[in-house]
């Protein structure tokens, strides 16, 4: 009997490497031809106008509209404070470290009243 050897493995093959990708080159446009706009196929820039138009006039119409004004006596202690007094005192406290005066309650308390009329609380 005669034995049979076992059929060698192929060759290893090498791959190809892969085609190097060309180079975009810029689309060079003539003088009456404008970029078209991706959207203006679907109307879609006149509506987006339209919409930033809108949003636009209703801002501004809400700038002219007078806020509700807040009923300080309602308001929580610490929101009543923030709302009237804290930022002037804040100014004054920070003018006072500034300066260190050998009075400093009277100096704050002038602060207060000679800068009151730029913090005062519309009610």
């Amino acid at each position: 009997m005669s034995e049979e050897q076992p059929a060698a493995p192929p060759p290893p093959t090498e791959t190809p490497p892969a085609p190097a990708a060309e180079p975009q080159l810029p689309v060079v446009l003539s003088e009456n031809e404008a970029p078209s706009n991706p959207h203006s196929e679907h109307g879609l820039t006149e509506n987006i106008q339209k919409i930033a138009s809108t949003e636009k006039a209703a801002v501004t119409a809400a700038e002219k509209e007078p806020k509700p004004k807040v009923e300080l006596q309602s308001l929580p202690t610490r929101q009543y404070l923030d709302n009237t007094v804290v930022p002037i005192l804040l100014q004054g406290m920070s003018a006072l470290a500034k300066e260190r005066p050998p009075n400093p309650i009277e100096y704050l308390a002038a602060y207060l009243l000679k800068n009151k009329d730029q913090y005062e609380v519309k009610s």
